[in-house]
């Protein structure tokens, strides 16, 4: 039991690592990140399937979109086709900082986090946190 509950907690310690290093270098918290690299290739769409896909309860979700739009990454608006259906879409700005000409710092660090494993050790440690995050999921209350 001592070993699971000792990797456990390096999980953790990585995610506070992680979501300190994006919000202090980066200036924008990891998930708010992948809402925007998931729009990149998504938008546009509606927020339902964002949420499905990055697995985001919809009041944090609406928070991270609040934020986003605030600081012109994102805009939303009723689909006209489906007035239920808010549709969330990349605005020019935040495609420009992504894609076009991303800050250089943002750059360096990004490239500092990817040379830290292997794309063999990626694929497996990707692999493995699949099965973990499965497993925890079957276990019974």
């Amino acid at each position: 039991m001592k070993k699971i509950n000792d990797l456990l907690y390096q999980l953790h310690l990585t995610d506070q690592m992680i979501t300190q290093l994006f919000e202090k270098q980066l200036g924008i918290s990891l998930t708010r990140y992948q809402i925007l690299q998931f729009l990149l290739q998504q938008s546009p769409c509606n927020q339902i399937a964002v949420q499905e896909k990055l697995q985001i309860d919809q009041a944090a979700l609406t928070r991270h979109f609040k934020i986003l739009e605030s600081e012109g990454y994102v805009s939303r608006k009723r689909n006209p086709a489906n007035q239920r259906e808010v549709l969330v879409e990349l605005t020019q700005e935040a495609k420009n900082q992504l894609l076009v000409s991303p800050p250089k710092h943002h750059l360096r660090v990004k490239e500092q986090m990817e040379s830290i494993l292997s794309t063999t050790e990626q694929k497996e440690l990707t692999t493995l946190l699949t099965k973990l995050v499965s497993g925890l999921e079957k276990i019974e209350f």
